[in-house]
């Protein structure tokens, strides 16, 4: 770049448009003050240091609206037969912590062997903090009834 090509390098005041040099952003005659302006490094690090603390205070904020919430404790106590083919299964969740909230329940259905024959996933209900709450789950395309269930609530 030569010194031609700078001297004709201006761009324009961003409140007023008025031409100005290149490293200016605002003219004088909108800068009365005289104040320095800052410069690209400390705009991007305003801008960082305001995305970090947001984050930040994101993570405090979440922590603190789950706390007391859970673990969750799953058994089961029933299974029926369903119509036309699969089978009821009734399971009692217990919230162990001390303040309200809801339990996501995965239950896995097992043959006589071990294997894994089918899972149903189903979310509880709004459970005090030291209640419990029963509920029913339909696991549809059980031709005979299985061997084992586990449920594990998170």
């Amino acid at each position: 770049m030569t010194d031609a090509d700078r001297a004709t390098d201006f761009r324009n005041c961003i409140k007023c448009g008025r031409e100005i040099g290149p490293d200016e952003s605002i003219c004088e005659v909108c800068n009365r003050a005289g104040m320095t302006q800052p410069s690209a490094s400390q705009y991007h690090g305003t801008v960082v240091v305001a995305i970090l603390l947001a984050v930040v205070g994101l993570a405090i904020a979440a922590s603190l609206s789950m706390r007391g919430v859970g673990p969750y404790a799953a058994e089961v106590d029933e299974i029926v037969a369903g119509d036309p083919v699969g089978y009821a299964i009734t399971v009692t969740v217990r919230n162990e912590g001390t303040s309200a909230g809801r339990a996501k329940c995965q239950l896995v259905v097992l043959d006589d062997a071990g294997r894994q024959v089918r899972t149903a996933n189903t979310i509880t209900n709004r459970i005090e903090g030291g209640a419990d709450t029963s509920l029913t789950v339909t696991i549809p395309g059980l031709d005979v009834e299985p061997a084992n269930i586990t449920a594990t609530c998170s």
